[in-house]
């Protein structure tokens, strides 16, 4: 039987955050909401990571995420009101890069989950990740937009060659902006709407920093264990710490019954 998330019957644990610098000189991942400013009246979480081969990556994500946060209410989203979300975004790169005319392009990806009465929606652009696991079982995960993935997918190579390819990092989709463009889009987002949510699940959302040491099978293992989330998180991030090259940042959210 479905558990839906209503203030009466369920609701998060205090929403655990983290973004760290890794071994880069500035950090361009932005959490929504900020580290120190969430609760577990919170039902809209955003994790973006700036583009770091385009300018100012730190202010795209930063608007983005911003951008969304202010856009999105306390109902159920659906795909209308995320597309017209993300044109709101969209918009504010562009008029960020018309007033800075040295920036000529800027970009972040962007990982979101709301909660609701229904339970949760998941949307993704790029390859920071969102995963919904219970016990020792990833009932879902985002797939990465990356042209490698796009390639297996046509056959052109294989799942192992993508592990090495020379374009394993680059992202097919992403909310870019850039000056002077005669033709601006938005890549559209996936957009996943999860209605098995009960108490004891956990939701992770991170930056791909994140899992350059942890693999899924950690994480699940991890997060399976006995202790508080709090020492929970502190497992996972031991992993990044020291050994993790790029920023790295996340939520994990636990559902609870009250």
């Amino acid at each position: 039987m479905n558990l839906r998330i209503t203030p009466t019957k369920t609701h998060l644990d205090w929403p655990l955050a983290f973004s760290e610098l890794g071994k880069r000189a500035n950090n361009q991942d932005y959490i929504y909401p900020e580290i120190g400013k969430a609760s577990a009246k919170d039902r809209l979480f955003l994790v973006c990571d700036g583009i770091g081969g385009a300018d100012k990556g730190e202010e795209a994500s930063r608007i983005v995420a911003q951008a969304i946060a202010s856009s999105i209410g306390a109902a159920r989203m659906d795909e209308k009101s995320i597309g017209e979300a993300l044109q709101r975004a969209h918009q504010h790169l562009v008029d960020y890069c018309r007033a800075h005319p040295l920036v000529n392009r800027m970009g972040t990806t962007l990982a979101l989950l709301q909660f609701h009465d229904e339970g949760a929606t998941a949307v993704h652009i790029g390859d920071s990740r969102i995963y919904h696991i219970r016990q020792q079982q990833i009932l879902f995960q985002s797939i990465d937009h990356k042209q490698v993935n796009d390639m297996v997918a046509a056959g052109i190579i294989t799942a192992e060659q993508a592990k090495t390819h020379p374009w394993r990092n680059r992202l097919s989709r992403a909310v870019v902006a850039q000056t002077g463009s005669t033709r601006e889009t938005v890549s559209m987002p996936d957009i996943t709407h999860l209605t098995d949510v009960l108490p004891g699940d956990y939701f992770f959302l991170c930056t791909d920093g994140v899992l350059e040491n942890l693999s899924d099978e950690r994480l699940v293992g991890i997060l399976a264990g006995d202790g508080l989330e709090q020492e929970k998180l502190a497992e996972l991030l031991a992993v990044c710490h020291n050994q993790t090259k790029d920023n790295y940042s996340g939520y994990l959210l636990r559902v609870v019954q009250e």
